[in-house]
């Protein structure tokens, strides 16, 4: 008797996920995934339409894992270090899960996909939840924008004569400048 193989999207999107982290956004092809699935690419079709919807569920389910994450980080904080918290886990998971950060800097390539908008939305909204003081932060935006440009300075090496402790230095002392604009910063 043979043993037949069980696929099901969620390993469809976890090879996917594998790929891009080990070979990088280009080399996530249907013919290689199907290929590395061991399976003709044609049965890929019956998983997802296209590359396109392929890099919109891997997008959508690193999401998931980020805003999973992030509850576990400021459970119990508040203020400033909540707000600290919430940056540095964001940059700590782009910065670490390839995937999500290639696709996130690639966004054209997934379109305009509401499962993402949706997972992108939670996140925002579980940043406003942070109890910090609204005087004081430029915004939940500049903040969130800060994170996402460090974290594209720190993947493009462009201060890659910085040391790890420099580089976190520095990247908070840019959120304190974010999050307390008005104190002076040492």
């Amino acid at each position: 008797m043979t043993k037949h193989r069980i696929l099901d999207k969620d390993k469809v999107i976890a090879k996917a996920t594998e790929i891009i982290n080990n070979e990088g956004l280009s080399a996530l092809t249907m013919p290689h995934l199907a290929q590395e699935l061991n399976i003709r690419s044609q049965s890929l079709y019956h998983y997802v339409a296209n590359r396109q919807e392929l890099l919109s569920l891997v997008c959508v389910k690193r999401l998931q894992v980020l805003r999973q994450q992030l509850l576990q980080e400021i459970v119990g904080l508040s203020g400033r270090e909540a707000m600290f918290a919430f940056a540095d886990e964001i940059r700590n998971f782009l910065l670490n899960d390839h995937a999500m950060s290639s696709i996130f800097y690639n966004i054209d390539e997934i379109g305009n996909n509401s499962g993402v908008k949706q997972e992108v939305h939670q996140i925002v909204k579980l940043g406003e939840k942070l109890d910090v003081d609204n005087k004081n932060i430029v915004s939940l935006h500049g903040l969130l924008a800060a994170v996402l440009g460090y974290v594209f300075l720190d993947r493009s090496h462009m201060f890659e004569h910085e040391t790890e402790k420099q580089s976190n230095d520095n990247y908070h002392q840019l959120l304190l400048r974010l999050v307390a604009p008005k104190e002076k910063v040492s």
